[in-house]
């Protein structure tokens, strides 16, 4: 299977909602040998990989109202691929381009539909999904706008890397506004970046929403709870956990 026969694979699935696109990609990949789907499973994986990125990151973590996790993330570039080869390379070269996508989806990850190609597989053979033994990247790419001192975790007991978000500053938001200036719209357009009465050159960490607005728009009592310091309380406690292993 080459590059465009994967793409062929995935555009054709495009449809209304996630569950109706998923159902189509299962048919699309039944009609694949097993050596097809191993195939187009290196494919996706490499295109996973690829889309390793701190601009890519950061507009999926704007756009989920400051909540983009490192599986989050893995979740969303199944999503990117999910949207076709267009939107894909488009993105790759430019984030900002995901705009669109964004502003007509409801869910920007798609974790389901990167385990179909296993699960079909699996099915068809009979057997575990082979071992395809590739080299991860170590770190996301790009995110020239990021201080050096932010991406260089090797300082760092806490393996997540999305908490580089939680620790950008001024300097970070401003220039995340002007390289992105459509998704930057798009999120005050949603309300969730507010921008007061303030330019918007002046964002700041404050304007996206707290752990505890996030939990009152599900509970209005979670709004109450310190999400921050029970965050912090339980890394402490795993981090204890971990050198007592040791």
């Amino acid at each position: 299977m080459n590059t465009d026969q994967f793409w062929q694979v995935i555009d054709a699935t495009r449809a209304a909602t996630q569950e109706e696109q998923l159902e189509k990609f299962k048919r699309e990949l039944q009609c694949l040998t097993g050596e097809e789907l191993i195939e187009f499973e290196r494919h996706f994986r490499q295109y996973k990989f690829a889309a390793y990125n701190w601009d890519l990151w950061v507009v999926a973590w704007l756009c989920r109202g400051g909540m983009c996790s490192d599986d989050s993330f893995t979740d969303f570039r199944s999503w990117l691929i999910s949207r076709g080869r267009a939107t894909y390379e488009a993105a790759l070269a430019d984030a900002d381009l995901l705009v669109e996508e964004m502003r007509e989806s409801e869910d920007v990850t798609f974790e389901v539909f990167a385990y179909a190609p296993s699960q079909i597989y699996e099915e068809l053979t009979g057997d575990d999904f082979p071992d395809l033994d590739f080299q991860r990247p170590k770190e996301p790419s790009g995110g020239d706008w990021l201080r050096p001192e932010l991406k260089d975790r090797t300082g760092s007991k806490i393996l997540n890397r999305c908490v580089v978000f939680n620790e950008m500053g001024d300097e970070e938001y401003s220039a995340i506004e002007r390289r992105f200036p459509r998704i930057w719209a798009l999120c005050v357009e949603k309300g969730i970046i507010n921008s007061g009465d303030q330019s918007p050159a002046s964002a700041s960490p404050s304007k996206l929403p707290t752990w505890e607005q996030i939990a009152g728009t599900v509970d209005p009592n979670l709004a109450k709870t310190d999400f921050a310091a029970y965050v912090k309380a339980l890394g402490d406690a795993a981090q204890k956990a971990y050198k007592k292993k040791d």
